[in-house]
């Protein structure tokens, strides 16, 4: 006996329905197993020091997991609601990502003690070694401890007074560029801004007089913030926190793809001072710095160091150009942009500004120096105020590899405990900046008391702070300088919505318009 044909194509489409029911369900009961095995796993001694901290409303079993942001604009949210208990409460914050916590520090004698006492990262941070390697900023503690004797002499004052014409040069080129956008609309300034300090980056990090289009494309900029939206995705989704997970999607293809151009950028840079190094032993010159330079770049010293650490592998050299050019140029370019857009809703500010500029550095076309620097106070107090109302990287993130008693006494920080060290919440705190500690005033910070160190932490705090402090503040006041100079910025009055891309970042309500200021 035959059965129909469409009977047997009936019969075949409803095992195929059955079969897959079955496997989501399979799925499910293993997600379910999983997470009760996690759950088990966790010591109860954990939830039992950490019951009496300020939380989110759990869930049995998932904690708060159910309330991990969406999205970039929610994470940023997300972290505000927590910055506001945190000085309310005048606790630390808790929140449960299934039975694992992450501990949100808010005074600044527990961000010493938790900054000091752990130097891990959390497996978090190894989102990102497909396109940072093992560089100070990912790096896992025993080479970190390595590196950081290696490279913690290569931004010195001394070093960094050296790329002083460097700065004033680049901020010059901005200028140029932005007087030839004074007609337009109100705009995004940020691509400017990432191109300026990409620029200086690659001279003075790594010894090139001009970089071309061929290397900073569009192509580059899409692909680097396309990498930090990728990998901020990643983590609020945690199912695809699982390495295995994570390369079955087209999202993993795309990372890929995304640090494929960003490496090509780094491989060309590391090529062309090799082969230029080469050109000047075969000449048989005495520096084999070229003469045009007059200082030694960032991957001048770090090819020296090879020589006597043979250890150093080119690839450990190409994590740290990446990591170097992943922070040192969007983290400037972000707070250049926030000065301008604050300084830019507030006319009295700005004119502030130009005054001690026009005082320091006059009206002239002289470039800004770094003598003048120590004078631009207010400069640096406007730098200092964007940094602590929007610090580039809001959080850092530790593992404790051990108990730890917080010096405020609030509690015991278990073993395996995930600390988050907010500048944000820091920086926010009315408890540590007074009762308006939300303003925008940079007089905050000319005139003590300042708040506690430990409470400003855009450069991070401890023992993994940024080696780039002294960098960051001569470009960040040479630009700023030479751009309040020229030029007038005005920015518009619509609500400022902000977004977490592991950097902060404007989602909307920030656009500029510049105007050429009529010097006297």
């Amino acid at each position: 006996m035959h059965l129909p044909k469409a009977t047997i194509i009936l019969s075949l489409r409803t095992y195929s329905l059955l079969m897959l029911i079955m496997s989501e369900v399979l799925w499910c009961l293993l997600m379910l197993c999983a997470c009760v095995w996690w759950w088990c796993s966790a010591p109860r001694r954990t939830r039992k020091l950490l019951a009496a901290l300020p939380s989110f409303p759990q869930l049995p079993l998932l904690g708060n997991i159910h309330q991990i942001p969406r999205n970039s604009i929610n994470l940023f949210q997300f972290l505000e609601k927590i910055a506001v208990t945190c000085d309310t409460t005048e606790m630390p914050f808790v929140f449960w990502l299934g039975p694992r916590p992450i501990l949100f520090i808010s005074d600044p004698e527990d961000v010493k003690g938790v900054n000091n006492a752990f130097i891990e990262k959390p497996h978090y941070y190894s989102f990102a070694k497909v396109w940072l390697g093992n560089g100070l900023v990912v790096a896992p503690p025993e080479i970190w401890k390595n590196s950081i004797k290696k490279l913690s002499g290569t931004f010195t004052p001394s070093i960094v007074e050296g790329y002083q014409e460097v700065f004033a040069g680049r901020a010059a080129d901005l200028v140029q560029r932005l007087k030839a956008r004074t007609t337009e609309e109100p705009f995004d300034i940020m691509h400017d801004l990432a191109y300026t300090t990409l620029e200086a980056i690659c001279q003075t990090a790594f010894g090139f007089p001009k970089i071309s289009e061929s290397i900073v494309t569009k192509e580059y900029y899409d692909a680097f913030h396309r990498c930090l939206e990728l990998l901020i995705r990643r983590g609020l989704n945690p199912l695809l926190h699982l390495d295995f997970m994570y390369r079955l999607t087209p999202a993993s293809k795309e990372l890929q793809k995304c640090v494929g151009i960003l490496h090509n950028v780094s491989n060309t840079v590391i090529t062309k001072l090799i082969q230029e190094r080469e050109c000047a032993k075969q000449d048989n010159r005495n520096e084999i710095v070229p003469n045009r330079r007059r200082f030694k770049s960032f991957l001048d010293l770090m090819l020296e160091m090879q020589v006597s650490t043979p250890e150093l592998s080119v690839e450990q050299i190409r994590s740290e150009v990446d990591t170097v050019l992943f922070g040192g140029h969007e983290t400037v370019a972000t707070t250049l942009f926030y000065a301008l857009l604050m300084i830019g809703r507030d006319k009295n500010l700005q004119d502030k500004l130009y005054n001690e500029v026009r005082d320091v550095v006059g009206d002239g076309g002289r470039p800004v120096t770094g003598a003048d620097l120590p004078h631009l106070r207010y400069c640096e107090a406007t730098v200092l105020e964007t940094l602590r109302l929007f610090p580039p990287f809001p959080a850092v993130l530790r593992m404790a590899d051990k108990d730890l008693q917080l010096s405020s006494g609030k509690c015991v920080v278990p073993r395996g405990t995930v600390c988050a060290v907010s500048a944000m919440v820091m920086g926010r705190a009315r408890r540590l900046w007074g009762p308006d500690a939300a303003e925008y005033r940079p007089e905050r910070w000319l005139a003590p008391p300042h708040a506690q160190p430990a409470a400003f932490l855009a450069f991070s705090y401890g023992r993994r702070a940024c080696i780039g402090k002294n960098y960051a503040m001569a470009i960040l006041k040479t630009v700023l300088a030479s751009c309040v100079r020229e030029l007038e910025f005005t920015a518009e009055q619509a609500e400022l919505q902000l977004k977490l891309d592991v950097v902060l970042r404007p989602a909307s309500g920030h656009l500029l318009q510049v105007k050429t200021r009529n010097l006297k």
